[in-house]
């Protein structure tokens, strides 16, 4: 059995390696540069800029071991940091935030080690042959056929792709809603004297600010702070220009903090589709129709641990089709 994997976030990964450990050849196809999804990190002249995912949290047993694995290869760490309500200064609820080291990005490239990830391909269409799936790219050009495929893309891509081939499961991605987020980051020429690393601001456009230095293993100099737009403000100001967006949200965080920072940059990405604030929520952590799945933190719960369990699974249940039509499976 082929596999085509279809989005190299954290699920098509944790996908990925799971298919990879039960001798399954899989290919990951991803639009971006690189491995990640919205845990990516922007290279800059001032260095990595985490502007996408700042940080996830580990509740299940079977993601805690992993997670215990990644802190024991370096690719992750806990980050000390109990974010503020602001301006109200109540503390955030407690709980082990947790990051990749020494940037976002390096948990994704961990993941991706030895897999067969192609970066920079778009699969801008899917059709169904008596051979079996085909995948095309966005100039018409073959990508290959395969015997199953598993989209991990957001809602709306896959909503796209499965349009056609796949119309019940374009559907169901269809109502799980996402929300945008412009980020910012903002470069200074000298360190804020705030006694503060991390926050959620109650009112106005910014909903997360985050002092980059706090965060293990990253530089302190020049001081970096990120700052992350509410989905209302994102969504109602989504074709801003990247200029315009850096502005007013770095002046929005001046009032918050009453300071006026010193600015050598401000650095600003958009995430079209930053959140999944309607996930689905499917118990078994993926969607199926024929060879077809889905799986993703839009069909689980939002989080980056939500990703990485709904993509095991799927791939779960890929390796339970090719032993059920082998013979292997039991019963």
């Amino acid at each position: 059995m082929r596999i085509a994997i279809i989005g190299a976030g954290i699920a098509g990964l944790s996908a990925g390696r799971a298919l990879q450990a039960a001798g399954i050849d899989s290919v990951v196809f991803d639009k971006g540069r690189g491995p990640g999804g919205r845990m990516v990190s922007k290279r800059t002249e001032y260095g990595a800029i985490d502007l996408g995912a700042q940080y996830f949290t580990a509740r299940d047993g079977e993601f805690r071991a992993a997670v215990d694995e990644w802190q024991s290869a370096g690719v992750v760490a806990p980050w000390p940091v109990n974010p503020l309500v602001l301006p109200e200064r109540q503390p955030a609820r407690p709980e082990t935030r947790l990051v990749a080291v020494p940037r976002m990005s390096a948990l994704a490239r961990h993941l991706a080690d030895g897999l067969d990830v192609q970066s920079g391909i778009q699969v801008s269409e899917i059709t169904r042959e008596l051979s079996g799936w085909v995948l095309s790219g966005r100039h018409g050009e073959s990508l290959g056929e395969f015997d199953a495929l598993l989209l991990t893309a957001p809602a709306p891509q896959t909503q796209s792709l499965l349009a056609e081939p796949c119309p019940r499961l374009a559907a169901r991605a269809a109502a799980s809603r996402m929300q945008p987020c412009w980020s910012v980051g903002l470069v200074l020429e000298r360190p804020l004297e705030v006694d503060f690393d991390a926050g959620f601001p109650s009112s106005g456009p910014l909903g997360w600010v985050a002092r980059s230095g706090s965060r293990p293993d990253r530089p302190h100099l020049p001081e970096i702070w990120t700052l992350h737009a509410t989905a209302a403000w994102s969504e109602a100001n989504i074709e801003w220009s990247p200029e315009a967006v850096g502005e007013y949200l770095s002046t929005a965080f001046a009032e918050l903090i009453r300071q006026t920072p010193l600015v050598t940059a401000r650095i600003a990405h958009r995430w079209r589709f930053a959140r999944a604030r309607g996930a689905l929520a499917e118990s078994v952590g993926y969607l199926e129709h024929e060879d077809v799945l889905c799986a993703g933190d839009w069909v689980t719960d939002g989080r980056v641990e939500g990703a990485w369990r709904s993509g095991r699974a799927a791939a779960r249940r890929l390796v339970n089709r090719l032993m059920e039509r082998s013979g292997q499976g039991g019963g």
